[in-house]
């Protein structure tokens, strides 16, 4: 799925749960292979290489459901076809419920890798008063202390609590487990990069592993 996901104070916006791919990329950091299925796609959007257990059988924009309540990813979706990482074509059950959280996460605290940080970690090292901050295009100062959002306000890893969330405007609650999760933010400098925080959470893995087959010779003649 991988959008930038950047978590900032405020509501969080859900769409889809699964993957999340993007047609269009830098020419100089795309793979010759990703290109070329992308414009196989272009070419013929019917066309596909694999397909999940939920848009089995179907058609391009068919209506599919996938098993759960909404905040372990389930929810009503379209089969939607997109571009993986070994240039497969894979048609899957992209989730249009649309889910809505107030997690109250702080913006920022995300920090770039080690390697891009340098200057910013040598100087924290020199503890000089009088030597300015370097001044850098990404983030490198971790938080001052842990992210949470308001679900687990005041709790530990593994302790139980509630999610309340909007579903397709409805309010609705489920109960989850506070767990730190990776969160990233993708920034451009030299070529595609990431940026990383941590942050404990209130959720609850999904209910389905997706399982890809091959498109048979019957769903090769439908397109």
């Amino acid at each position: 799925m991988q959008k930038t996901l950047s978590m900032g104070r405020g509501r969080v916006l859900i769409l889809a749960w699964g993957v999340l791919a993007f047609a269009t990329a830098h020419a100089d950091v795309t793979p010759p292979h990703i290109r070329d299925a992308w414009a196989r796609l272009r070419d013929n959007p019917k066309t596909y290489d694999q397909t999940d257990q939920f848009c089995r059988g179907k058609r391009l924009d068919a209506a599919c459901e996938l098993p759960g309540n909404a905040l372990q990813g389930g929810g009503t979706g379209v089969c939607r076809s997109s571009v993986n990482d070994r240039g497969e074509i894979a048609r899957s059950c992209i989730r249009t419920t649309r889910v809505e959280i107030d997690s109250d996460v702080p913006s920022g605290g995300f920090v770039a890798s080690p390697a891009l940080c340098k200057p910013y970690i040598d100087w924290v090292q020199r503890n000089d008063p009088s030597e300015p901050a370097p001044v850098l295009p990404f983030g490198c100062k971790p938080p001052a202390q842990p992210l949470t959002d308001r679900f687990c306000k005041g709790r530990a890893v593994g302790d139980v609590c509630a999610v309340e969330m909007r579903v397709d405007g409805k309010p609705e609650q489920y109960p989850g487990t506070c767990a730190n999760k990776w969160q990233s933010e993708r920034f451009y400098y030299m070529g595609s990069r990431e940026a990383l925080r941590q942050v404990m959470t209130c959720g609850s893995p999904p209910t389905f592993e997706r399982q890809f087959s091959p498109a048979s010779w019957l769903d090769k003649l439908w397109q």
